[in-house]
């Protein structure tokens, strides 16, 4: 299984309606044509909490690895995809992307508050003391965590981990966002946080 995440920022002569059309349409275009991919989650960073780039596009490819990126790249030299990407072109600048092993199974999700913690892993930690420790936050908090992630080597910028929770408001994030300064001991070490609002209900 593979995970592919891009960061995204919108050119600066670009209106936030027009680029959240074209952002909307090219992401469900190729979601459309391009059955194998599916398109988890679509953000972008609201309350002006967290990293630039301001938005985040996660896919899932549950049927191959990082091959995938060959069957993109004969989308993109045979034209196929120009409907799509050539708008894109023009409204966004995709400034990075990571491939990204899921540590958990994936889930799409819509709609909704998201609290993203960017993480590395502690030195002799493993994928599953990662996994556990997210879920038992989980099972704590009652939470969805629809994306879980570790980085594929170096293939995607710092830091390694990614984790996507759902909030059903944002009174509720306090307690999720001390949770790791105040576990006595953690597989992980949190580097940065954002707050994200599914594409087109985020505040600047």
């Amino acid at each position: 299984m593979f995970i592919y995440i891009e960061y995204i920022s919108r050119r600066p002569n670009i209106s936030l309606s027009h680029f959240h059309s074209i952002a909307q349409l090219g992401q469900d275009g190729w979601a459309g044509q391009y059955g194998a991919d599916r398109l988890l989650l679509h953000l972008g960073r609201t309350w002006r909490i967290g990293p630039e780039p301001e938005y985040v596009a996660v896919w899932f490819t549950p049927g191959s690895g990082t091959d995938r990126l060959d069957g993109w790249a004969r989308a993109f030299e045979s034209g196929e995809a120009d409907a799509f990407e050539k708008p894109m072109e023009v409204a966004a600048r995709l400034d990075s992307a990571g491939c990204y092993a899921p540590l958990r199974e994936p889930e799409a999700h819509r709609g909704g508050r998201y609290y993203v913690e960017y993480f590395d892993f502690e030195p002799g930690a493993s994928h599953d003391d990662v996994r556990g420790f997210f879920e038992t936050r989980q099972q704590n908090n009652g939470l969805l965590l629809p994306v879980l992630v570790d980085r594929i080597g170096h293939l995607g910028p710092e830091p390694r981990g990614l984790a996507f929770w759902v909030l059903p408001s944002f009174g509720t994030l306090e307690t999720l966002a001390r949770e790791c300064e105040q576990a006595s001991s953690a597989p992980i070490r949190l580097v940065t946080t954002g707050l994200y609002a599914e594409l087109g209900q985020e505040v600047l």
